[in-house]
Parts: structure tokens; C-alpha cells; sequence
């Protein structure tokens, strides 16, 4: 879907190179689906340290599943020092923009749709679509899914009033009912007003004079809705696993302090462990520093799985190899640091075995 802005009249795209004709062609505002971003608001330290991505990414990495380093992260709001922040995978951005340029249009603007909704302060706002629902909360973030889910984000967010444009979802108590409109035209105004962009740093568009700023205010809007409502789902099951995930985060922080009883901290406990560790003389995390770098010289074997016995500091690992001789290569390496013993299991491909053996 696209539409002029000021324009009530949202089209349905016969592809993206037929939108390459139009004369607003160089002026291209993309509006990505909610659910393939990450809302996160921080309060940020006093003395900042290293650049504002690399910080967003330590404080939200205990609050997200996987890699935080390749997220784009861009500030949509900050007053002082509470900033409220989306993040994007870098490669799902790259995809996007390059998708448009090689159809012959110029991106100057990328925002999170669902995001530019109107919402009242403490409140929720959904928008009907054909598929599902554009969901707005405040004070900063939104997603899209489909109505089976809503029932669940709701009760997760502490929703206040809930405001519903369309037909309102079975097993939700809606406040406010209001007729239906486009969700490309109930945009709009929060549109015009919002000045933040995507392409910022290694996205900063190149070639075009002034950025978003010097932009004439008409520009097309290209919102990739079907896409989004696929995806929609997965942000569904992301906030059913709210309670694991914190008490996967006591875990965490229970275990930290199981082998560091000085660390107090229970926040960007992978940057604190990882400190500590670096400290250490003696124990488990010498002995498995040792094993990474032996395994980082012999690609060709791998480690599925490593035991250590405490009581006789004993370690027991289960290895395999493509290669024979791979696994007699990783015996040689390890003879400086570990007193081992080789137990092979298969005599055919893949070749595995158990290692057992202490530290010397």
C-alpha cells in the first residue's frame, strides 16, 4: 500500500516498478512493519562511554533473545536523560533499502509504522486491517498481530483505555470505538510531525542535499502491510515469553553470583562476567579458555559437549570429527595444557569420541 502525502486515498501497489514512474519517485518515505523492530526505552548513565548504539545494545541485551550487535539502533524520543529508542536488525534494513533502489526509488525517510499512531497518554490505540491489527501503546511502542493475539499483549501491557478504529477484536474491552479509517491516512499528522529517520550513521542517504529536514512536505508513503502481518505473530509468541524470560534473568544473575559472590551488579551481566573471568587464575573458565583456543585452531572438530566434575576437577568431552586423524591433531594440541585420554565410540564417519582428562 501507498499513498501522497495529504492524500485520503491510499493505493494498492501493482509493484514497486510501476512506483518508479511516479514524480515523486526521489522522495520516498518507508514505513517498515512494527513487528520486525525492537522498542526499548532507557534511562541513560550520567558519563557516557562509548558511542549511543554500542550503549543501547548493553543496556537491552539481557531483555533480548540472540546477538545484539548487529541492531541499528535511533532515538525517537529523549527528554534528558530518559531516551525511548527502536532497533532494527542491520541486514533486515539493507534488504529493504536495497529492495527499493534496485526498483528506481529514492528512500529519504525510514520510520516504524505502527508507531505513528495517535495515542492517548497511559493508553492503547488498534487499528482494523484486513489481516489483523496495528496496535499503539504508550508511552512508546507498537507492534501488529493478529486478533487471537491481542487478548495476551494487552493483558501483558497494562493497557488504561484502549481506543479501537474498525471493527474491535472478539474478547477485548474496547473504551472508545471510533470509525474506521485507513491506517495510511490516521498517520498521517504524527507523520508530518516526526522527525526522527532510520538512515542515520552507515544508512545516511547519500547524494540528497539537506536529508529529511530540507524535504519537500509532499513525499510517497510505501508501507509494506503484508509482510508485516506475517511476521506479526512471531512478536505475539515474543511477549508470551515474558515470565520465562525474567526468570531466565534471575538465573542468570543467580549464577553469576554463584561463581562471583563480589558481583552485586544485575544489569549488562555479560560486559561484568566477562570482566571477572579475565581475572581469574585458576578454575573451570582457565580450563575452558584453554579448550576454545584449542578448538579455534582445529575447525574440523567440534565440541558438543563439555562436563567438569568439581569434586576431582575432572573434565569429560564428547567430540567428533570428519577425520580421523583430526581428533589425534586435537589430542597433540591439548597434551601442553591437559593430561587427557582418548576413548574413540564410531570407527566410520562422522568419528566420535570421549576425552576425559584434568587440567595440568
Amino acid at each position: 500500500m501507498w499513498c501522497e502525502s495529504g492524500s485520503n486515498q491510499p493505493e494498492q501497489s501493482q509493484g514497486l516498478a510501476a512506483l518508479a514512474e511516479h514524480p515523486l519517485a526521489s522522495r520516498v518515505c518507508l514505513l517498515l512493519p512494527a513487528s520486525e523492530m525492537i522498542f526499548r526505552h532507557f534511562t541513560l548513565p550520567k558519563k557516557g562511554g562509548s558511542g549511543q548504539a554500542t550503549q543501547f545494545s548493553w543496556l537491552a541485551e539481557e531483555t533480548l533473545i540472540g546477538d545484539v550487535d548487529n541492531l541499528h539502533w535511533t532515538v525517537m524520543n529523549k527528554k534528558g536523560r530518559d531516551v525511548d529508542a527502536v532497533a532494527i536488525d542491520t541486514d533486515r534494513l539493507h534488504h529493504w533499502l536495497n529492495r527499493l533502489s534496485e526498483a528506481g526509488l529514492t528512500v529519504v525517510q525510514v520510520l516504524p509504522d505502527a508507531i505513528l499512531l495517535p495515542v492517548a497518554q497511559g493508553g492503547t490505540t488498534l487499528v482494523a486491517t484486513d489481516d489483523g491489527y496495528w496496535m499503539r501503546y504508550s508511552p512508546f511502542g507498537a507492534c501488529q498481530a493478529d486478533a487471537g493475539l491481542l487478548p495476551l499483549l494487552l493483558s501483558q501491557q497494562c493497557a488504561g483505555d484502549i481506543t479501537c478504529y474498525g471493527d474491535a477484536p472478539e474478547g477485548v474491552q474496547i473504551d472508545d470505538t471510533v470509525a474506521g479509517q485507513h491506517s495510511l491516512v490516521l498517520i498521517q499528522p504524527q507523520w508530518k510531525r516526526c522527525r526522527a529517520n532510520l538512515l542515520h550513521g552507515a544508512f545516511s542517504p547519500q547524494g540528497t542535499t539537506g536529508g529529511f529536514r530540507h524535504a519537500k512536505a509532499v513525499m510517497i508513503t510505501v508501507a509494506m502491510l503484508s509482510l508485516g502481518l506475517l511476521i506479526g505473530p512471531r512478536v505475539g509468541m515474543a511477549w508470551m515469553l515474558t515470565s520465562q524470560e525474567n526468570q531466565a534473568q534471575q538465573q542468570m544473575v543467580e549464577l553469576a553470583q554463584h561463581y562471583f559472590p563480589t558481583l552485586r551488579t544485575t544489569s549488562n551481566l555479560k560486559y561484568h562476567f566477562g570482566q571477572n573471568i579475565q581475572k581469574e587464575k585458576k578454575g573451570v573458565f582457565l580450563q575452558l579458555d584453554a579448550l576454545e583456543q584449542i578448538k579455534q585452531s582445529l575447525p574440523s572438530v567440534e565440541l558438543s559437549e563439555v562436563e567438569y566434575d568439581n569434586t576431582q576437577n575432572l573434565l569429560t568431552l564428547n567430540v567428533s570429527a570428519t577425520d580421523p586423524t583430526a581428533l589425534q591433531a586435537f589430542m597433540n594440541k591439548a597434551s601442553t595444557t591437559f593430561d587427557f585420554t582418548l576413548q574413540p565410540v564410531s570407527t566410520q564417519t562422522p568419528y566420535t569420541a570421549i576425552i576425559t582428562g584434568k587440567y595440568k
